[in-house]
C-alpha cells in the first residue's frame, strides 16, 4: 500500500495518458475522383521601371483543341481581380489569382490572363498608359499542354517578365506585349 501511495501521481498520469492516446478522431478526407485542385499565382520580375500596374480581370483555361469553339475557354474563380503593381511582387512574393479551385481533370492547353484597360508604367517619375495591340484582345496566353490528373493539386505561377513586355517608343508611347513564363508544381492530395 505504501508503494501505491508514493507512486500514486505517476500511475494516475500514465492511466490518463493511455486514455487520451487511445481516443482518436476520424477525419473525413475529401477525394476528387474526376477533378483536380488548382491555384494560380502571379509574379513580376525585377525591372528598370518604378511601377508596372497591370489590371487583371479574369483567368481562364483552354480545355478544347479548337480555341475558336465557344466552349474552349473556361473562366476560373479569380479572387484577386484589379490593378496590381508587379514591381512589388517579385522574388518570393506572389499574388494569388485562383485559390484552390476544383476543376475537371482534363487536358489544359493554355492559361489566359484577361487584362483590363487600366495598365500603366512609371519610368523616371513619369507615368505612361500601356497600349496593347488590337490583335492581343487584352489577353496574354501561356502554353501549358498538361493533362490534369484526379486527386492532385496543381500550383501554377505565372511569371510576368516586365522589361521584355514593355516597349517604349521614341514618340513617348508605351506598349504592352506580355511575355510570361508558367511554372507548375504538382502535389499529391492523398
Amino acid at each position: 500500500m505504501k508503494y501505491f501511495k508514493s507512486h500514486y501521481a505517476t500511475i494516475y498520469s500514465i492511466i490518463i495518458l493511455l486514455f487520451m492516446t487511445s481516443c482518436s478522431k476520424e477525419y473525413d478526407t475529401e477525394t476528387y475522383d474526376n477533378s483536380s485542385l488548382v491555384t494560380i499565382k502571379l509574379q513580376g520580375t525585377e525591372s528598370i521601371y518604378s511601377k508596372v500596374n497591370i489590371e487583371i480581370i479574369d483567368v481562364q483555361f483552354r480545355v478544347l483543341e479548337d480555341e475558336n469553339d465557344p466552349n474552349a475557354w473556361i473562366s476560373l474563380n479569380t479572387v484577386n481581380t484589379g490593378i496590381h503593381n508587379l514591381t512589388d511582387i517579385t522574388d518570393n512574393q506572389v499574388v494569388t489569382l485562383v485559390d484552390f479551385e476544383e476543376v475537371p481533370s482534363e487536358f489544359i492547353y493554355n492559361i489566359k490572363l484577361v487584362l483590363g484597360d487600366h495598365n500603366t508604367v512609371v519610368k523616371n517619375g513619369v507615368e505612361y498608359e500601356l497600349d496593347m495591340s488590337p490583335e492581343s484582345e487584352n489577353t496574354s496566353v501561356n502554353i501549358v499542354e498538361k493533362q490534369l490528373i484526379s486527386n492532385k493539386l496543381y500550383d501554377f505561377v505565372i511569371e510576368f517578365n516586365l522589361d521584355e513586355s514593355i516597349e517604349m517608343s521614341s514618340e513617348g508611347n508605351a506598349n504592352l506585349k506580355p511575355k510570361m513564363n508558367t511554372l507548375m508544381r504538382l502535389f499529391n492530395l492523398f
